[in-house]
């Protein structure tokens, strides 16, 4: 900290470009209900994040504001005017408008989740925002034993579904994905056939090529940010299935082949912020008792001050990339 009133965060001036700045520290004053001052010891990226990055999400304007644009975060609490937390507590919270690169953010509590205080060096912790809509995301879909599942889109949050999917008992998982690296992951996790090649290939005749082809029963969408994958799902999805809408729309209308959608009698299942106090509970209890599990998902360390070349690698899918961890613990250059 730079003194009791500023703080260190990063910004994004322009697309691609985060510079340090020195700002007023947030504090819980006037705030609304219960929340939380919690100072950031480790945030991971998710995809959502990178639209906001490259500057393709419609109607940015830059420079974004101050520790824009994370929420999958790890801190301390500081200060608290919720019972159940109090300072020094380490918890998983999911910041106020996403302002997470930033030594000090403020979370609602009902978005925060106690940790055991002997995972402050956990890593994988960062996982318990992504896990919660998840859970809550196949929860949605009821019963799945023996139910053939494809998803689309084996980015991480996709291979969350892989594997959840296996231990709720689904039949046949089929990921799809144009990047084999990620396909490769997802048959460790639990997919039992991957198809390395965008979901238009599988739709255009990839299918009709790959031995024991049976249209799933539920096809969920994990990428998100553009329209064709749902529309992919349409065409994939058997006759009485259903399609989970999961990833994040950028734009509020989108062309949608109702036609078909409605010839197939299919159901249209879209989910997105769960009750929050308690999916980070279960998604907590559920990553703590399978960390080592997961562990290898996180794939690329960095220092906070380093979150534009994580972000770039993401953005990029280079390296084999799953999921990147920024360490916010020390806001000084390295070698300083």
């Amino acid at each position: 900290m730079t003194g009791s009133s500023e703080m260190r965060a990063l910004q994004l001036r322009a697309p691609r470009t985060f510079a340090p700045v020195h700002v007023p520290a947030p504090s819980l004053a006037g705030t609304a209900g219960e929340s939380l001052l919690v100072r950031t010891l480790r945030v991971s990226i998710c995809g959502s994040d990178i639209p906001f990055f490259t500057g393709e999400k419609p109607r940015l304007a830059f420079p974004l504001p101050p520790g824009a644009h994370v929420h999958e975060c790890v801190g301390r609490v500081e200060a608290s005017t919720s019972r159940p937390f109090k300072p020094g507590d380490l918890v998983a919270a999911v910041p106020e408008d996403d302002l997470g690169l930033a030594e000090l953010f403020v979370a609602r509590a009902d978005k925060s989740v106690l940790l055991a205080d002997d995972l402050g060096d956990c890593e994988e912790c960062t996982f318990i925002q992504p896990l919660s809509t998840v859970l809550n995301a196949v929860d949605r879909l009821g019963e799945l034993q023996g139910r053939s599942v494809a998803v689309v889109g084996l980015g991480f949050v996709g291979l969350f579904f892989c594997w959840l999917l296996r231990k709720r008992g689904a039949g046949a998982i089929l990921g799809i994905d144009p990047l084999p690296y990620r396909c490769e992951v997802a048959r460790t996790l639990g997919a039992t056939l991957t198809l390395p090649h965008p979901a238009i290939e599988v739709v255009r005749g990839l299918r009709g090529s790959t031995p024991g082809w049976v249209d799933p029963d539920i096809c969920i969408e994990a990428v998100g940010h553009q329209s064709q994958t749902l529309n992919d799902c349409v065409h994939l999805v058997a006759e009485g299935g259903s399609i989970l809408a999961f990833g994040v729309p950028d734009k509020p209308v989108y062309d949608f082949e109702f036609e078909r959608f409605f010839r197939k009698n299919a159901r249209l299942v879209a989910v997105v912020t769960p009750d929050w106090r308690r999916y980070l509970r279960e998604a907590c209890d559920l990553l703590t008792s399978v960390r080592q599990e997961l562990a290898p998902l996180a794939t690329h360390r960095f220092p906070i001050l380093e979150a534009g070349r994580a972000f770039d690698l993401y953005a990029e899918r280079r390296d084999g990339i799953l999921k990147a961890v920024l360490d916010a613990t020390s806001w000084e250059p390295r070698g300083a």
